[in-house]
């Protein structure tokens, strides 16, 4: 009976190790933050968090760096966690609001840090400055180069770093089309993707479907901030629509795709493109070198009203100015000038480690 009872206590302290080893990181208000990326000290990537903020199992290490865009970085000793619940600061990024209209292009300067990991190892990283530029009355969208950046890679990447770059283009135009206030408005929630949303009360709304919620909508502090399961929606969507060819391409490499977007908004609780703040998206999948992680981190730096001409020399003059890729150092001081945070010394050690393996 004592062996029975002993094994049966060692069991439960085994259990309650393992679940203790899932964190739940939270802001300032209590709620879940998602896309929470979860690293290890020497930069490999343990996952994300989910909607309700919570981590993939940090699989038994005694430190974890948590890193979002629109929070400050921490570094945290997970053994020194009571509850397992950890919260991050707001990070203290302000950007000056467009206060006259007088010239038919938005202009929407952006800053963006492009991460991919296979099997959890950084092998590429790539980050710039991209000009993008919205027709309001022709309703479409012009962008400049984002190739006058810094990149560095491992070999053995492959299709990533095309993704990469590829993933960056649809982010630029996905800023002006695509975002969170165009899905918001229309019911393009509910139409296109069979999506409800539901009031929770103090400023939160929530995200549903038939098979669950799907993401939040938050209003606060002049802030609207969405965070979708975009993937769960998207596979959803394709079973409603019979798109069985691209279900099943999806289901075949265990795709998934989820993102954050934060626009400022005025006292109507209304918003525009020419409000975009920040946003974070994150793909997974399945490929020939393993789990495939990308991450893709895009700052507003600039906003204004402009015409075709101002557009032009915008783009001749960045293109002079970064015609030759930017080194790591400058990229980051260009950063900090900007009040975007800089890379963690994880990160930046991890990045550094990339051109080792060339």
């Amino acid at each position: 009976m004592k062996k029975f009872l002993f094994a049966f206590a060692a069991l439960l302290l085994t259990t309650i190790s393992a679940e203790a080893q899932q964190l739940t990181v939270l802001d300032s208000d209590g709620n879940g933050i998602h896309l929470v990326t979860v690293l290890t000290e020497e930069g490999n990537i343990i996952g994300v968090t989910n909607l309700y903020g919570m981590t993939p199992d940090v699989k038994g290490a005694a430190k974890v760096l948590l890193t979002h865009v629109a929070y400050k970085s921490k570094l945290v000793d997970v053994r020194s966690l009571q509850d397992g619940k950890v919260t991050l600061e707001d990070l203290d990024y302000n950007l000056a609001e467009i206060v006259v209209k007088p010239k038919p292009y938005i202009y929407v300067e952006t800053f963006y840090r492009v991460y991919a990991f296979a099997n959890d190892s950084l092998r590429y990283y790539l980050a710039g400055i991209m000009p993008n530029a919205y027709d309001a009355e022709k309703t479409k969208n012009k962008h400049g180069s984002y190739m006058e950046c810094y990149g560095e890679f491992s070999p053995s990447m492959g299709i990533a770093i095309t993704w990469g770059a590829r993933a960056q283009e649809f982010k630029a135009g996905r800023i002006h089309e695509s975002g969170a206030i165009n899905l918001m408005k229309g019911g393009k929630l509910k139409d296109a993707y069979f999506a409800t949303v539901t009031d929770e009360g103090k400023g939160r709304q929530r995200v549903s479907n038939p098979e669950g919620t799907m993401g939040f909508i938050e209003t606060e502090r002049g802030r609207l901030h969405m965070t979708l399961d975009a993937g769960r929606m998207q596979m959803y969507r394709n079973k409603r629509l019979g798109q069985k060819r691209m279900l099943e391409g999806r289901e075949k490499v265990n795709y998934a795709y989820e993102f954050n977007e934060i626009f400022n908004i005025d006292e109507d609780g209304e918003a525009t493109i020419a409000d975009y703040v920040l946003s974070s998206d994150h793909w997974e999948w399945d490929g020939n070198k393993g789990r495939m992680k990308l991450i893709i981190e895009t700052y507003a730096v600039e906003h204004a009203y402009i015409d075709a001409k101002d557009f032009k020399v915008k783009k001749k003059v960045l293109k002079k100015k970064y015609e030759a890729p930017m080194k790591l150092d400058a990229l980051e001081a260009y950063a900090t000038s900007h009040g975007i945070p800089a890379l963690t010394p994880q990160m930046r050690r991890a990045i550094e480690g990339l051109k080792k393996k060339k």
